[in-house]
């Protein structure tokens, strides 16, 4: 079963120390997403394409969407393994959780080729490309099923909190119509964490949706 840390340190700081206290033989990965055409212009991109480079060579492997690209050489003294998912077609398109998860299941293949049982990662697709961060870590936790330590690299979080949803509960209530006739209604009450529900989550759109109000 796959192991998830979070790291608050900065990513290639964290390959840096994982590298250094790899014994002789061992490896490690690390991976990020990109599009077909490897613009790589934003994000934690840059600083892949600035630090490992080797535009021409990736390009060449002619990866489709769902696949991997993998850089041609070793780093860290040989002991670093460059992944590049390719999770959509140009760089100004948005991902798929299905995307990400075929992308995902061709370096979990490649890695067992390698014997590499240590991936080091950002936060797939949930920065700027807008993948939800709870089903990112839970399509890890189902793709890498066998022995796998993977850290996730996140300076600005601290901790990737569980989330849990409150059941929901139906309560029949009788209100007062404008004629003052009785009127029973059923009402579908689903309690929320305020204090932790996101601008435009789920909750705003229902609220909207349905033209619905909080009671706190």
């Amino acid at each position: 079963m796959a192991i998830i840390n979070l790291s608050e340190r900065e990513l290639f700081a964290e390959i840096e120390a994982a590298s250094a206290a790899l014994k002789v033989g061992e490896k490690l990965a690390t991976a990020h997403c990109v599009s077909e055409d490897f613009q790589m212009g934003s994000g934690i991109a840059v600083n892949f394409k600035l630090k490992y480079g080797a535009l021409g060579a990736l390009m060449d492997q002619k990866v489709r969407v769902g696949g991997v690209a993998e850089l041609p050489r070793s780093d860290e003294g040989g002991k670093l393994c460059v992944f590049y998912l390719v999770t959509k077609v140009l760089f100004h398109h948005k991902p798929t959780l299905q995307s990400l998860a075929d992308s995902l299941n061709q370096l979990r293949d490649r890695l067992i080729d390698l014997r590499i049982n240590r991936l080091i990662i950002p936060k797939l697709g949930c920065n700027l490309d807008r993948l939800d961060l709870y089903q990112v870590r839970g399509l890890l936790s189902a793709t890498f099923s066998q022995e796998m330590y993977i850290t996730v690299c996140d300076p600005e979080y601290p901790e990737i909190r569980t989330h849990r949803v409150a059941p929901l509960r139906v309560e029949s209530r009788v209100f007062c119509a404008t004629n003052n006739a009785p009127d029973t209604r059923e009402l579908f009450i689903l309690p929320v964490d305020i204090s932790s529900a996101s601008t435009n989550s789920t909750l705003d759109r229902c609220l909207t949706h349905f033209d619905l109000k909080t009671v706190i």
